[in-house]
């Protein structure tokens, strides 16, 4: 199992050519934190993302940052991979002028050659259907969350995803691919949490806190590209857990991803769907995030004062 930690140099795209993906420095922010559990949350039955409006709905780093992790498995071949010179396996969304970057359209960025996309397990009752990550039972490449600075794409794994659709308002999205019609009964994605408050990645970020709502997502495939469907928001065409009855339920993998200078636990994500659902053979996209749930008048307020303080950070990042 994988529990370095400690401090290491910060890697930042702009100066440094190992480092790959959309250029702004992750800064770190300070913030309080709770113990790690594991807790069950239900999920509305019907519900969707409002439509793109052209701006941040929240830009607070009060709760701390949400970060996706990525697989380096390949269950469908090598082909496509992170590297955009194969077609590409990562893409990002954003509807926030805050990133400098193309707006309400999935965009693709430029990983590595290893990654195989945002991590992604699907299973069947207690059978694994998917697998693109190795981490449900040790069996991703030797040191893949371990970040090296001599072997970048060999730790590739370190490479993490920011995904909050109201907060900073930026997602990713990865590829898989099912050679076959395939009924899931849970789906899990993986994410970063460290419980240190001051951690250089996440800042403050508590998954149990009651401030956010967990959702997963996935789109079809546009028509000879390798893109997500775009559905004028957040929320994907082919299943959203905001619209699919279900649970979730978040517990530490027992690995850790070790960045370039800061380290966290890896966290499973689950959602337990109510109903099984059956996917067709095809090409997907599929993502999870954490929301800030609102708060009238105090969020607001709260917005406010941090926004003035909120220090420019990379949606991509290997700190």
């Amino acid at each position: 199992m994988y529990k370095k930690k400690g401090p290491e140099m910060d890697c930042v795209r702009v100066s440094n050519s190992q480092c790959k993906g959309i250029v702004a420095r992750l800064l770190a922010t300070t913030g309080s934190i709770a113990a790690a559990a594991c807790l069950l949350l239900a999920a509305p039955a019907a519900l969707a993302y409002p439509a793109f409006n052209g701006h941040a709905d929240l830009q607070v780093d009060a709760y701390g940052r949400y970060f996706e992790v990525s697989g380096g498995l390949f269950p469908t071949g090598t082909t496509p991979n992170g590297d955009n010179a194969s077609g590409g396996t990562l893409r990002y969304l954003s509807d926030a002028p805050y990133w400098g970057l193309p707006m309400d359209a999935w965009q693709k960025d430029d990983w590595y050659a290893t990654n195989s996309g945002i991590a992604l397990t699907l299973k069947n009752g207690s059978t694994t259907v998917y697998d693109n990550n190795g981490l449900d039972n040790g069996t991703f490449p030797t040191g893949f969350y371990t970040y090296d600075v001599g072997n970048p794409a060999g730790t590739a794994g370190a490479v993490v995803g920011y995904s909050m659709p109201n907060n900073y308002d930026f997602i990713y999205a990865g590829y898989f691919q099912l050679t076959a019609a395939t009924t899931i009964t849970q789906l899990e994605g993986y994410f970063v949490y460290s419980g240190d408050p001051n951690d250089a990645l996440t800042g403050p970020f508590d998954p149990n806190n009651p401030a956010f709502r967990y959702d997963m997502n996935i789109w079809s495939n546009v028509a000879n590209d390798l893109l997500p469907v775009d559905t004028g928001g957040f929320t994907g065409d082919v299943f959203s857990s905001l619209a699919t009855p279900g649970s979730f339920s978040w517990a530490d993998t027992g690995y850790d991803r070790t960045g370039s200078s800061s380290a966290q636990n890896i966290y499973r994500l689950t959602y337990t769907l109510n109903t099984p659902l059956t996917l067709q053979a095809g090409t997907y996209w599929f993502s999870h995030d954490a929301r800030v749930v609102p708060e009238p008048g105090s969020l607001a307020l709260l917005g406010l004062g941090l926004g003035l303080l909120a220090l420019r950070r990379r949606p991509q990042a290997e700190a």
